[in-house]
């Protein structure tokens, strides 16, 4: 089950061919999650102006073809850590 801050990478690096002739919003969210680092739900979802609900079946979706991996939240002892949470305030301040 994906939550709002599942992260999701993309399986292919755009510009590969493996992206073509798929429709431009997946298009979107593959380059918007680039391996290895990838997007929270939430973040994929600020950054294309989509409500959760929707973003998570789209990604839902992408999942179920094999276009976007997924992986749990963090842990709690990995969630305090200090330069991971200032990279998402500097995510997020970009946004």
């Amino acid at each position: 089950m994906l939550t709002m801050d599942t992260t999701i990478t993309a399986s292919a690096l755009p510009g590969d061919g493996t992206h073509r002739g798929l429709p431009t919003e997946w298009q979107h969210v593959l380059a918007l999650c680039p391996p290895p680092a990838g997007l929270a739900v939430a973040e994929v979802a600020a950054r294309m102006g989509m409500r959760l609900t929707p973003m998570t079946l789209l990604l839902g979706e992408l999942a179920d073809r094999g276009l976007v991996r997924h992986r749990p939240p963090l842990e709690g002892a990995e969630a305090t850590d200090v330069h991971l949470l200032l990279r998402i305030r500097d995510n997020l301040a970009r946004i």
